[in-house]
């Protein structure tokens, strides 16, 4: 009788794990950004050349950012952010200061909460130095 307990307790425990892998992966919203970025830009505290690149969710609030070979670079993480307006189109947002262009946040079409970075040493130095900034957003060329 105890062994019989025990094994539906595991199993129990198993079927939970199992769900909550399934919702958070549900929540993550898989969809792999593609985007030609026309300029060098930092993600943290990284430099990346002008090209193209992907995004890619692994858990809520972390992305992987990969060049176009598939692999990955940085992972990024990221806080909520709200918009008044629902988003059009899938962008990405640069903070741009002096020549240097910083990743800032990351937008899905018809939605309107997004995904803002936090600024590194280096863009809030800029930041200070060079005020205002500019923006630039740029459109996600593919989804898949």
């Amino acid at each position: 009788m105890k062994r019989q307990s025990c094994t539906l307790d595991t199993m129990i425990v198993g079927l939970l794990v199992a769900l909550s892998v399934g919702i958070a992966h549900a929540q993550i919203g898989g969809d792999v950004l593609k985007v030609k970025v026309p300029f060098n830009f930092s993600v943290g505290t990284q430099t990346f050349p002008a090209g193209e690149y992907s995004l890619k969710p692994l858990l809520p609030h972390t992305m992987s950012l990969r060049n176009q070979a598939g692999q990955v670079l940085t992972n990024i993480n990221t806080n909520s952010i709200e918009s008044t307006e629902v988003q059009k189109t899938v962008k990405l947002v640069f903070n741009g200061y002096d020549g240097h262009y910083f990743l800032s946040q990351i937008w899905k079409e018809g939605d309107s909460t997004g995904q803002e970075l936090s600024k590194s040493h280096a863009e809030s130095e800029m930041a200070t130095r060079y005020s205002p900034g500019q923006r630039i957003a740029l459109r996600v060329v593919a989804r898949r």
